[in-house]
């Protein structure tokens, strides 16, 4: 887990940002004031410049030529502007009206843009020397644009006001010649090359017309797109009376079928039997007239027989009538047929002609278009010639200076104030960078506020670095400061002892942290777990000379090693280590044989850990509860020194039975990460944790205890040298 993680699962509040950059205030103050000061003193040492700006309007409109159709369109100058302006905007800082400026003014003279050592032999600016200088002009070039204009403001920057305005000025006046220069040069080249384009094309429209009109005159057309064309008008009329000829046909053959088959009423229905209705209208009367006469006369009666015979007549005269009508309907048949088929064959004849015709026309039409296309583009041509030789002759006012550059005795460059300014805010944010920088990377705890704003426990005491002479001594606290009760301190007094009652920082730091403990009255602390993250922390030596506060000052305390891993108690006292809190567990020995008086400490016993066992964990979460039992029936105070937190269980046995849990923490050595994973398991096993205590902080100037470590180290060494700082392990 990295330093990030711990920052997030501590839940920094931006309070502790804000006492970090405090922390560090004065070096970001330094940084910052010798970041600008440095800017400031370049940029009043370097060389000022002026610059000088002209304006110059661009007609899109302008540039094009004359005669040309679009050239009062709109909409094509809209599309092209942005593109044209920005062509400009590239050809002021183009290498060939660059140059023109600098032969015009002869910069290459002026040691500004032409160093000494570019010039060649006998003085003369060599090719190597002219690219130096045309860069060092290019460089002094700046070209803008204002939105939504068709200007280009060209400044020019120089040591000199003067210079600056001229040659601005002279960059318009240059690109506006080589932009005429070019678009002559241009236009002069595009009509020499149309010129012998219009001979060839020439030719070419003398050729087609002379081809159109050849075929004209031996294929006899004229113009085959015309609406008088006989051909046409013929077949269209052989076309509608083929059509009205099968018209009759169909109805004659209508006829003719009906007497084919000698069906008499259904060619009286016809047309054509119309004449034999009468005759057979007079059948049926003389018919029936017989038929009556037969019913009252008889058939052998004579008026019946002259009946009779009025009938054989009226059917002769009706059959001899049908047969002439049968045979005028033949007839007339047949001649209709025939004039089908003539026209039909009439029809097919005209087709074939007007095929002919068309593809004579197909011909025409592609010789008369040949021939219109050349004679179009020759005159286009000619014109455009015309257009390209006044063009060349007239100097168009499409790049207009409408505002000439003047010399400004106001230096653009360097600016020191602006300098001084964005080296102020730049160097402040870098110095607050690398402050929070430093501190996110820096993963150890250093001083009591980081650990407050980062865990939210207390800081109970910061126990400083103390010297390392002091540490073989074998005192109440282990570092050579004695704890006095009050009748003691009097006695001291009365000897002269003038020191007796001076104690060490570290000395004075556990008595603060002995008082912190006390005067937690809401808990009854009778039993305090001290522990920490990860081993060499320096809580053993806590847990000792925190014991030895107790009792001095509190009453009868019993100091535990419940670290029977790495037991460390017995060598801060010197004590046998042979039988412990191993061996009571397991049984092997009574309370009374493994407690041992602490040698120089009144009122303070002491449990050292003994033998390591195969189980330390399972030994005191059998064991150690009912131990505390009885040692809280013959002791006031107990200390148990546990276990470090991380990567053992043995430790939360012990603070979980306490009253409460002090957790050691080394500054500058332990990271967060650590004391983090510390405290959630210390959590888990539903500890009470009373704070923190930040081992080993540093007495260097600045820091908690730098006065008081030198007051002290003053009386104690006659105001000597102090002593080295070491850590407390």
């Amino acid at each position: 887990m990295g330093a990030a993680g711990a920052y997030a699962q501590a839940g920094v509040p931006f309070s502790y940002y804000w006492s970090v950059l405090r922390r560090y205030r004065n070096r970001i103050l330094a940084f910052v004031l010798l970041v600008s000061a440095a800017a400031t003193l370049v940029a009043l040492a370097l060389p000022k410049q002026y610059a000088a700006t002209a304006t110059l309007r661009i007609d899109p409109a302008g540039n094009h030529t004359v005669g040309d159709e679009n050239s009062n369109s709109s909409s094509n100058v809209s599309v092209s502007a942005l593109a044209l302006i920005t062509t400009e905007a590239n050809e002021v800082s183009s290498s060939a009206v660059v140059l023109q400026t600098i032969n015009d003014l002869q910069l290459y003279k002026n040691t500004e843009f032409a160093p000494v050592k570019a010039a060649g032999r006998g003085g003369a600016l060599s090719a190597a020397g002219m690219n130096e200088v045309l860069r060092h002009v290019t460089r002094a070039i700046s070209v803008s644009q204002p939105l939504e204009t068709y200007l280009l403001q060209v400044s020019f920057r120089s040591r000199d006001p003067q210079l600056s305005a001229d040659t601005a000025n002279d960059l318009l006046h240059s690109l506006i010649q080589h932009d005429y220069e070019t678009r002559v040069q241009a236009l002069t080249g595009s009509s020499k090359s149309m010129r012998s384009q219009l001979t060839d094309l020439q030719a070419k429209m003398e050729s087609s017309q002379e081809a159109l009109v050849e075929y004209e005159s031996s294929h006899d057309v004229l113009n085959p797109d015309s609406s008088d064309n006989i051909i046409q008008a013929r077949l269209s009329q052989v076309n509608r009376d083929l059509g009205q000829a099968q018209t009759q046909r169909m109805a004659l053959q209508a006829d003719y079928e009906v007497v084919k088959q000698g069906n008499l009423d259904a060619l009286v229905a016809s047309d054509r039997g119309r004449y034999l209705l009468p005759l057979q209208q007079q059948l049926l009367d003389d018919q029936r007239t017989l038929s009556r006469m037969a019913q009252t006369y008889g058939p052998n009666y004579p008026v019946y027989r002259q009946q009779e015979a009025v009938v054989r007549n009226d059917q002769q005269v009706l059959l001899a009538q049908e047969k002439h009508i049968g045979v005028q309907i033949a007839s007339e048949y047949a001649m209709g047929l025939a004039r089908e088929k003539l026209l039909q064959g009439e029809l097919n004849l005209q087709k074939k002609r007007m095929d002919a015709f068309n593809l004579k026309a197909i011909r025409y039409n592609s010789l008369k278009a040949a021939s219109d296309a050349y004679t179009k583009l020759y005159y286009e041509l000619q014109q455009s010639i015309q257009d390209s030789t006044v063009a060349a002759n007239v100097h168009a006012e499409s790049l207009r200076v409408i505002s000439p550059a003047r010399p400004i005795q106001r230096p653009v460059y360097p600016r020191p104030l602006l300098v001084a300014g964005l080296s102020l805010l730049f160097s402040s944010l870098l110095g607050i960078a690398a402050a929070l920088g430093f501190e996110i990377l820096d993963r150890s705890l250093s001083t009591p506020e980081q650990v407050e704003q980062l865990f939210a426990l207390h800081v109970l005491s910061a126990l400083p670095l103390v010297a390392g002479r002091d540490l073989v001594q074998l005192t109440p606290l282990g570092y050579g400061a004695k704890l006095l009760g009050h009748g003691q301190l009097e006695e001291a007094e009365r000897r002269g002892d003038g020191d007796a009652g001076i104690a060490s920082p570290f000395s004075e730091s556990v008595l603060g942290l002995h008082s912190a403990l006390m005067l937690m009255r809401e808990r009854d602390l009778r039993v305090l777990a001290v522990t920490s993250s990860v081993p060499g922390e320096g809580k053993t030596t806590v847990a000792c000379n925190l014991a030895a506060a107790f009792a001095g000052l509190s009453g009868r305390t019993v100091l535990i090693d419940a670290d029977m891993r790495k037991p460390g108690v017995h060598r801060q006292f010197q004590v046998s280590n042979r039988r412990g809190l191993s061996a009571l567990l397991r049984g092997q020995c009574r309370l009374d044989q493994v407690l041992v008086e602490a040698p120089g400490v009144p009122n303070l016993t002491l449990l050292p850990g003994g033998s390591m066992p195969s189980s330390p964990a399972q030994l005191l979460h059998l064991g150690l509860e009912d131990l505390l039992e009885q040692l809280r029936a013959r002791f006031e105070y107990i200390i148990i020194d546990c276990p470090p937190v991380l990567g053992f269980a043995d430790a939360l046995t012990p603070a979980n039975l306490a009253d409460g849990c002090v957790l050691v923490v080394r500054a500058g050595g332990t990271e967060r990460q650590l004391v983090t994973g510390a405290l959630r398991q210390l959590r888990s096993a539903r500890t009470e944790i009373l704070g923190i205590v930040l081992n080993s902080v540093s007495q260097r100037p600045g820091t908690y205890y730098s006065y008081y470590s030198h007051y002290y180290q003053y009386r104690h060494d006659g105001g000597g040298n102090s002593a080295e700082e070491v850590d407390v392990d």
